[in-house]
């Protein structure tokens, strides 16, 4: 079953990130999470069209956009694993 937009959001916002609770917005086509507290932009989940698959992006300080995660360029999975994964890693967290 695939998850609508307001099951990804609310999944998102209601998991226990270990740094802290984070807000989700939908943009264009995907859905930024940022650190409730700080305002930092974690990471980006933007599907592919697939069941639930997203590609995870993350915020580059250096190249100061969005960038694909993952050793060989581009990660997908499925939400819920996807946010295990932001959770962590650390590099979803350096600006937090």
């Amino acid at each position: 079953m695939t998850m609508t937009d307001d099951d990804i959001i609310a999944f998102i916002e209601n998991f226990k990130f270990g740094a802290g609770p984070v807000a989700v917005e939908r943009r264009n086509r995907g859905f930024t999470l940022i650190h409730a507290a700080t305002g930092y932009p974690v990471a980006r989940l933007r599907p592919i069209g697939r069941d639930d698959l997203v590609d995870i992006l993350y915020w580059s300080l250096w190249k100061e956009r969005w960038v694909p995660f993952g050793p060989f360029g581009r990660t997908a999975a499925p939400v819920k694993q996807a946010v295990r994964i932001i959770a962590e890693a650390s590099i979803f967290w350096t600006g937090v």
